[in-house]
């Protein structure tokens, strides 16, 4: 184990035994960091001498892992068995002698699968080091694809080891050759700015028509923040501030609690307004980049996170000159929060996309007291 793994802001916010099971799932992995996914294989294998975690509670601790993006959840083989990838394993376990996996991987032909790639190597092109687009843009050679280093047509497999992500005209231009030391950026690479431009522009339109019509005959709700007489989809963390005819413009902000409200400003996006107050309030002293900011927080807005408590998280990262990421956003919110209830847990279906940010962190308290509770009511009974 790395010592960073105990300073992991991500990993503090999970019950403890979810991190154990976690340190878990490193011995429990085959060497691509595949392993089998189901409750009463967990509890057999990592908890077999706890008699207060049955299935149940291991299904719960699992949840957590793959809430967070850790574990990585699939139906693998033809008898479509449950199985998870520890997305970051060869991060974590260095193997000197690695031996061919009997476990069926992930198939790269699902899009959850090549975005998971994506997630594990930072967005970034392995073969030009470009940044690749976190959503779909108009020009289809920049958008996310997965290459085989050792290509399937010579024997590769779908093995986690053996998949990178790219952009789609790179590999389209690497093909079927071995020879990486020569690779030349394809020309395709052109307007590469523009597109990871339009890519965080559209990061929250996914809805913007419904949510835009919805608006004209539903009021807004207030959420008691500084954002809250914004548009209807921007409350939501969702859609745009549409409208480029000028019509409907939404209202100015009120200014509440003696904290700055972010000033409209046209058709600007409330990622960009967000942005622009953090930064005017915070940036001095610190080593802030508008870019990485800007792209956290629509991440964040396309997960249904709300945009007044995304705003009190910002407020405490600039506070304590915390950079902004995925990972302090979430801790930031574990404490905006507090105390959580069990009411807030969602039931998944196995292998259904998990849900953002915002219902994580309450999911992963309302598991941590559950499971207190449950020590209780056993030492009680006892």
């Amino acid at each position: 184990m790395k010592p960073e793994f105990w300073e992991d802001e991500l990993l503090g916010v999970m019950p403890r035994d979810a991190r154990l099971l976690f340190i878990a799932t490193f011995n429990m992995a085959d060497d691509e960091g595949i392993l089998r996914w189901t409750p009463a294989y967990i509890k057999a294998q990592a908890f077999m001498y706890d008699n207060d975690i049955g299935p149940k509670e291991a299904d719960q601790l699992m949840r957590c892992l793959t809430d967070t993006g850790l574990v990585f959840p699939f139906i693998g083989g033809v008898a479509r068995q449950q199985m998870a990838l520890v997305v970051n394993f060869r991060k974590h376990q260095r193997i000197n002698r690695p031996q061919k996996s009997k476990l069926p991987p992930p198939s790269t032909g699902a899009w959850q699968v090549r975005e998971m790639y994506a997630r594990r190597d930072g967005w970034v092109c392995q073969l030009c080091g470009g940044e690749i687009p976190r959503r779909l843009v108009a020009n289809d050679d920049h958008n996310l694809w997965v290459d085989h280093i050792r290509p399937v047509a010579a024997g590769g497999t779908d093995h986690p080891s053996n998949v990178r992500a790219v952009h789609r005209v790179c590999g389209r231009s690497r093909g079927a050759s071995t020879d990486e030391e020569g690779f030349i950026p394809p020309a395709g690479l052109a307007g590469i700015e523009d597109s990871l431009n339009d890519s965080l522009n559209h990061s929250v339109n996914d809805t913007v028509k419904e949510s835009h019509a919805q608006s004209k005959s539903h009021d807004v709700t207030d959420t008691h923040g500084e954002f809250s007489s914004m548009n209807h989809s921007l409350t939501e963390g969702k859609g745009k501030e549409g409208n480029r005819e000028g019509k409907g413009n939404p209202p100015t902000p009120r200014d509440q609690s003696g904290r700055p409200a972010v000033a409209q400003t046209g058709e600007r996006a409330i990622e960009d307004r967000m942005t622009d107050a953090f930064l005017e309030r915070y940036a001095r002293g610190n080593s802030y980049k508008r870019r990485q900011i800007r792209s956290t927080l629509a991440d964040a807005l396309a997960n249904d996170t709300d945009p007044s408590e995304l705003w009190r998280a910002l407020e405490q990262l600039g506070e304590t000159s915390k950079p902004v990421t995925a990972n302090t956003l979430q801790f930031a919110f574990s404490k905006i929060r507090g105390n959580y209830q069990p009411g807030n847990v969602i039931d998944l279906t196995s292998g259904q996309p998990l849900p953002g940010t915002d219902t994580n962190l309450a999911g992963w308290g309302a598991i941590a007291a559950s499971l207190a509770d449950y020590d209780t009511n056993s030492e009680d009974s006892a």
